[in-house]
């Protein structure tokens, strides 16, 4: 419990005086998940009605909204990083970040989408097991921007290997925390979220420098060639 202990205590150091930022960027991000939510389930609403042409609108208003908010989601997960790295408040910019590379963002993050949901219809534990082995992909993607969907999702894979359990456990250790969010009518979340993303954020810098480090370490050593004592 000590790593996660350290880990959280990191997370609350980025944090500290920086909360109102972050409050404001969680309450931004989720009231355009559930505007862009309410839009699609108006559809839903207007089938086998008289109303029919509108349902066909908002059923293509929501799915067009729901694959536009992926870059979203990817956003908001780099605006804490972003925030980490630079010890600065939360750049609500940084939601729309995702939007400069649309086509590769949406791209990756729908690869994400499908191999966790084709794990889950196999079997239900392969589906979470993957998830957690993808769960880094938006941080694995800012940080390696030339590299194909396929090629960050394998690189998540690679770096969360003897680590899922870890992200499993961490994520457990927040539980008290998400039931004190019930009590409040779920207003609690929009300081929970930023709490646990940043605490993820720690999470994903640390397994980042243990899997660069390995990485330097199985590189071959080259060997000076000398010919008559000269070094070439």
């Amino acid at each position: 419990m000590g790593y996660f202990n350290d880990l959280k205590e990191e997370a609350l150091a980025s944090l500290r005086g920086k909360w109102g930022s972050f409050v404001g960027l969680t309450f931004i991000y989720v009231l355009l998940y559930i505007l862009a939510s309410v839009l699609a389930q108006y559809g839903t609403i207007f089938q086998g009605s008289s109303f029919t042409t509108l349902a066909i609108v908002f059923t293509v208003i929501g799915v067009v909204l729901t694959f536009a908010f992926l870059p979203m989601q990817f956003g908001y997960m780099v605006a804490h990083l972003h925030a980490s790295r630079q010890d600065l408040p939360a750049d609500i910019s940084d939601l729309f970040f995702g939007y400069k590379r649309f086509w590769h963002v949406l791209g990756t993050m729908l690869l994400q989408m499908l191999a966790i949901l084709a794990g889950t219809i196999l079997l239900v534990i392969p589906g979470i097991i993957l998830s957690f082995a993808y769960a880094i992909v938006p941080f694995v993607l800012r940080d390696n921007p030339e590299l194909s969907p396929v090629e960050v999702l394998q690189k998540s894979r690679m770096m969360m290997k003897g680590h899922k359990m870890d992200l499993f456990l961490l994520y457990l250790s927040f539980i008290g925390w998400v039931l004190l969010c019930f009590l409040t009518f779920f207003v609690g979340f929009l300081w929970l979220a930023p709490y646990l993303q940043m605490t993820e954020v720690k999470f994903y810098e640390k397994i980042r420098a243990e899997f660069e480090g390995e990485e330097e370490e199985s590189e071959p050593v080259k060997e000076e060639v000398t010919f008559a004592g000269v070094a070439e």
